[in-house]
């Protein structure tokens, strides 16, 4: 485990809590080549200290639809104490992270508090995000769902670069490629992004702001008005309970 984490979960723990986590940490590293290929294990609570993470739901005849993503402000892992078989959690281009199994994590959380507050944050986080995607994918049309998505991936891998073709962005938002496609072309006409093979980039962020749905800025209102985690108060026990 690195000294000094770049995961920002990881970074505001005291050194208590970050050494009783260091033995059952492992690190997860995948390259573009290898990164479609990779479904993590869903028993585990990931840390990205680089890339980005998401969750997906999956229906029984394999089509998919991002629910959750989190990067390197952030972990991600089993929501809720449930059965993990219909998520897949996968990574959006180059993956850099650290992996703990939930059940090693669990006789950790009973004696750190500071730990149990953070990802009781995470998880109302992830949480938020569910409540607010199952919202848009119900209400919104794509052409505004695809926009939001790129404008919030973008924040969360804090760059205005997003490795992800658009089959990728097809599987995300649960819709075809050729929909992708058509509506990518008309983002790119009025400035907003260029699209090239492999890659997005944001030219023209308010531009791109002024394309998205309601939630877009909704959820970022929601996350802002989170009170600060207050070590003080009871720990949370289970991450997923």
């Amino acid at each position: 485990m690195p000294s000094r984490p770049e995961n920002r979960v990881l970074a505001d723990l005291p050194p208590s809590d970050l050494a009783q986590l260091a033995p059952w940490l492992r690190v997860v590293s995948l390259t573009p080549s290898t990164t479609q290929q990779s479904e993590l294990p869903a028993d585990c609570l990931y840390f990205p200290h680089e890339g980005l993470l998401s969750m997906l739901a999956i229906t029984p005849d394999g089509e998919t639809i991002e629910i959750a993503s989190a990067g390197r402000d952030g972990c991600l892992g089993p929501i809720l104490a449930s059965d993990m078989r219909d998520s897949l959690l996968v990574a959006l281009g180059p993956l850099r992270a650290l992996q703990i199994p939930v059940a090693r994590l669990q006789p950790i959380l009973h004696a750190s508090e500071t730990l149990g507050r953070a990802l009781a944050a995470c998880r109302e986080a992830l949480l938020l995000q569910l409540r607010q995607n199952l919202v848009c994918g119900g209400l919104h049309p794509v052409e505004r769902r695809l926009p939001r998505w790129l404008v919030e991936t973008s924040d969360r891998l804090e760059c205005d670069v997003i490795p992800a073709t658009q089959e990728i962005v097809a599987q995300r938002l649960g819709v075809r490629r050729t929909t992708v496609t058509l509506l990518a072309s008309k983002l790119q006409e009025i400035g907003a992004i260029h699209w090239g093979r492999s890659r997005v980039e944001i030219l023209d962020r308010a531009r791109l702001e002024s394309e998205t749905c309601t939630c877009q800025r909704a959820l970022r209102e929601r996350m802002s008005a989170r009170p600060a985690i207050d070590l003080r108060l009871p720990r949370q026990r289970s991450f997923g309970t």
